[in-house]
């Protein structure tokens, strides 16, 4: 089905507010950008603005959502990789967009509350954890839902630490969490 004339000019002008965003995000940081200058940028009208985005942190998140899709996308190309290689190419990935969009992912992780919360990371997530269950390489005697949301928070926690004492090795430490998650689910290690 074509996109019609009134859709295909919403969807513009949400990307014209969405690169002028990240433009000035990235010059003058979040907090020296106001919604304005963002406004002014794009050549829209404040309240247009808010018909796109309730807010500045809503872009992040938008950008986060962007994000995450394209490692997702990398990492369905990886299919053929076993259960602990899809998760560790996934952490990996996700550690690297961590590292390089430091300010950025501070903000979407601060964000990260109610609907506006991106959940294509948490069923990436949850889908490798069910296929390793139905190949009996983790235990399925844990909910995958409870397992991909333990995963992620482990995480998140340890991407805030790693933020907050500006030190370590993110994908160092997302490799020894993941260890320890995966060690702790072998079905090996249940049955011994």
């Amino acid at each position: 089905m074509e996109e019609s004339r009134r859709e295909r000019k919403k969807r513009e002008t949400q990307e014209k507010i969405y690169a002028s965003a990240m433009q000035l995000f990235r010059q003058r940081g979040l907090a020296g950008t106001s919604i304005e200058q963002i406004t002014q940028h794009a050549d829209v009208g404040k309240g247009t603005f808010y018909n796109y985005f309730s807010s500045k942190e809503a872009v992040v998140l938008e950008f986060s959502r962007r994000a995450y899709r394209d490692i997702l996308a990398q990492g369905r190309e990886k299919r053929s990789l076993g259960i602990r290689h899809r998760l560790e190419e996934l952490l990996e990935d996700w550690a690297e967009f961590m590292i390089a969009e430091r300010e950025m992912a501070w903000v979407a992780v601060r964000s990260r509350e109610g609907a506006e919360s991106d959940l294509g990371l948490h069923y990436a997530i949850q889908g490798i954890l069910t296929l390793g269950q139905r190949e009996g390489q983790i235990r399925a005697d844990f909910d995958p839902v409870f397992l991909a949301e333990t995963l992620e928070g482990m995480m998140i926690q340890h991407f805030i630490s790693w933020f907050v004492q500006s030190r370590g090795d993110l994908k160092e430490e997302l490799r020894r969490v993941l260890k320890v998650f995966l060690d702790g689910l072998s079905e090996e290690k249940h049955r011994a």
